[in-house]
């Protein structure tokens, strides 16, 4: 089950482009954006043409794009509605409201045929009643995060600003008037409330620190208030004998229009930053005071006779009740505050336990998995989980514990969606997801849950998070935001090392992979000849990478990301391919790694494609953890092959190595043939190793000849075979 019910931008504009509309290849006609889009500039069109033609023909345009307007709107909330991503509107709802403020201008238009007064009164009716029932899903969705206190507060401050809004109405309305029953209160009191509604959604948003946009909450406000505006200006020429005007009509289907486009883009992501949060303060606190104000000043400033109950004291009289209670709610803030800051202390300390009993695992998930165990052992943390990011953009959960999400399952990459969505959020840092009422309830025991990014050298590699199944727990996240952050940068210097070496391993196999498949590599061969005589006896087939890279350093790093023997394959294919077209009569020799002598099977099925004689040399530049393993496999292949231990002299490869694997060949390094004929400390090196040679049965080949005096050296030394640039560079063989 999904637990991202926000439905967002890449849900409705799949496709990149101005606006998320995309390139017309892909543009539907059902696409709800571009039926918004059409909808909204016939809309403009058929105003543009009113404008022109006040006085005239002007009425029958405006006849059809206020409707149109509301048509529009409603057909791309059904359209949206009928998708399967689960959402926090009802959009099922929201576009028969949509659709009743249209038939409420269809209703004036037909005033000349059903009569004056039916059609103001059916307008009126039908128009709040749809609007009114649009207000029942628009203010849960903005009060339904906010914790207990704060929608508390949230909801005394947008009663002021309600009964403020009436009252000012009534206000205006009966100065001057006598009588006045329920029908002259209705219009005010719903006029107020329409215009009010914005004010409290504005209240909702600031206090739960929406994040500011042009789509979504804040577009959603403006175009309440635009409406609801546009319906007050109806009202007032209706009381003055008028229907409609270009001004009035012009307002509502504009109102409509953003309206439906922020439904349609309805998000309840938060932010903002840190001048956006002082204003968001600063709004929540005075715009219930100027409220407050505005009753008071119509208490004090005379607005003339008012026959019956005075709206003006009445209404100040309730809203100093409320501010009363507002007050209230302040100091029981405070000291809940206060209590607060205490079980915060409190919990900061668990934290630091738990933190420092955090050390590194040997491996990647046994270090996230105790990071959760001890993400568990805080109060009111039902489940916890590390998930990874990989550098293709997907996410893993590589520890999960307590409730299990249906969905998820360890080492199992995310929805694409939801990979996508929790990148997205981890960007902007610590976060709270709430899900909210989709009627899978029962099956998803979550009721909350706090995630905090981690990042490591510059990026951010993941992220940590931690839930709660209780509801009041739930509720105290956003508190325990701190927490999670504290974990997330523990968890960071935890398992960032192991992830940038996981994923600088991941590179070096997409590396290989590419060099392997695209044949990024030639292989190339060096003359060994017989030093007395300088006849070729046979040849080392070795490989150069196109790229550049250094041989020992590119099967280095095969060797790290395990890919020793699929690299090591590969190359031999080449070479032994090209080893046909050397003279006859020579031997050549083939390098292979103790990881590849070990597999046998693969390097035996490539030997049967050799038709001369075939020298391995045993490479090794880290030392052999297991020589009986390696030796075993050499039994195998000894028969159709003779062994030499390449660099003698240089890394691991010591006397050991040679007593252990009983070469016919020791290659000696380069380090001491070069300079050999003045340096009397390499002469007595090589020889020793000429009296070794000859008492262990093998032969000895001087690598990196490049001198006629190292050569003559040599010779003196004892030594028969040798290989060099004095004979020849490594080169292509020619097929003749």
């Amino acid at each position: 089950m999904s637990r991202e019910l926000t439905l967002r931008h890449q849900d409705l504009f799949p496709v990149s482009g101005a606006m998320g509309i995309g390139s017309a290849r892909r543009a539907r006609l059902d696409h709800p954006l571009l039926v918004l889009a059409l909808g909204a500039a016939i809309t403009a069109v058929l105003a543009t043409m009113e404008l022109l033609n006040a006085g005239g023909q002007g009425h029958a345009f405006e006849a059809i794009y206020t409707p149109l307007s509301a048509a529009t709107g409603a057909l791309v909330l059904v359209m949206i509605g009928r998708r399967h991503e689960p959402a926090v509107l009802r959009y099922g709802t929201l576009a028969w409201t949509l659709a009743l403020t249209g038939l409420a201008m269809v209703a004036i238009d037909l005033a000349p045929a059903i009569g004056r007064s039916a059609s103001i009164l059916v307008a009126n009716v039908v128009f709040v009643v749809g609007v009114s029932r649009s207000m029942t899903v628009i203010v849960p969705a903005l009060y339904r995060h906010l914790d207990r206190r704060a929608l508390v507060m949230a909801g005394v401050d947008g009663a002021i600003m309600l009964i403020a809004g009436t009252t000012l109405m009534l206000t205006i309305l009966k100065t001057g008037r006598t009588g006045g029953g329920l029908e002259d209160m209705f219009v005010p009191v719903a006029a107020a409330g329409l215009l009010a509604s914005s004010g409290m959604a504005a209240i909702a948003a600031f206090t739960k620190r929406s994040a500011p946009g042009f789509s979504g909450v804040w577009c959603g406000i403006v175009g309440v208030f635009t409406v609801g505006l546009a319906w007050t200006f109806w009202v007032d020429l209706l009381l003055h004998g008028e229907l409609r005007n270009a001004p009035t009509s012009i307002m509502y289907a504009g109102g409509v229009l953003l309206l439906t486009y922020a439904w349609m883009t309805w998000s309840d992501d938060t932010g903002g930053g840190v001048t956006y949060e002082k204003v968001a303060r600063s709004l929540v606190d005075w715009l219930p005071i100027g409220a407050i104000a505005i009753c008071v000043a119509v208490t004090l400033v005379p607005h003339g006779h008012i026959d019956g109950v005075d709206p003006a004291p009445a209404g100040t009289a309730l809203v100093v009740l409320l501010s009363i209670a507002r007050q209230r709610i302040l100091i029981v803030r405070e000291r809940w505050a206060s209590h607060r800051l205490a079980s915060e202390v409190e919990e900061r300390a668990q934290t630091m336990l738990s933190l420092a009993r955090l050390e590194r695992a040997d491996d990647l998930a046994t270090t996230a998995a105790r990071i959760c165990a001890e993400a568990l052992r805080l109060d009111g943390v039902d489940t916890a989980g590390v998930y990874v990011f990989s550098p293709s953009g997907g996410a893993v959960p590589i520890a999960l514990a307590g409730e299990l999400l249906e969905g998820e399952a360890l080492n199992e990459p995310l929805a694409p969606k939801r990979a996508l969505q929790m990148r997205a959020h981890a960007s902007n840092g610590p976060w709270v997801y709430s899900p909210g009422p989709s009627g899978l309830a029962d099956l998803d025991p979550l009721l909350g849950e706090a995630f905090a990014p981690m990042r490591w050298d510059d990026r951010i590699v993941g992220v940590v998070a931690m839930g709660s199944t209780c509801r009041e727990d739930a509720d105290r996240l956003h508190q325990r935001l701190p927490t999670v952050t504290e974990f997330g940068v523990v968890s960071a210097a935890l398992l960032g090392p192991m992830l940038a070496d996981n994923w600088r391993l991941d590179d070096i196999r997409g590396q290989l992979n590419s060099i392997i498949a695209e044949h990024a590599y030639t292989p190339v061969f060096q003359a060994v000849v017989a030093l007395r005589t300088k006849e070729i006896v046979g040849f080392e087939a070795l490989t150069r990478f196109r790229d550049g890279t250094r041989p020992d350093q590119r099967f280095m790093e095969a060797e790290s990301a395990g890919m020793t023997v699929k690299l090591e394959m590969a190359c031999l294919g080449e070479q032994i391919e090209a080893a046909s077209w050397l003279p006859p009569g020579v031997w050549v020799s083939l390098n292979v790694s103790p990881t590849l002598a070990s597999a046998v099977i693969p390097l035996i099925s490539a030997l049967e494609r050799v038709e001369r004689d075939v020298v391995l040399e045993i490479t090794e530049h880290v030392e052999i953890a297991d020589y009986r393993q390696l030796m075993g496999a050499l039994e195998l292949l000894r028969p159709k092959v003779r062994l030499a231990v390449d660099d003698a002299g240089a890394g691991y490869a010591g006397l050991r190595h040679i007593l252990e694997l009983s070469p016919q060949f020791v290659k000696l390094d380069l380090s001491l043939v070069r300079h050999v004929d003045t340096d009397p400390a390499r002469q007595a090196m090589c020889a020793g190793m000429a009296h070794f040679a000859r008492n262990a049965g093998c032969e000895l080949i001087a690598e990196g000849i490049e001198t006629e005096g190292e050569l003559n050296e040599l010779i003196r030394l004892g030594i028969s075979l040798g290989q060099g640039y004095l004979f020849g560079k490594p080169a292509p063989v020619a097929a003749d």
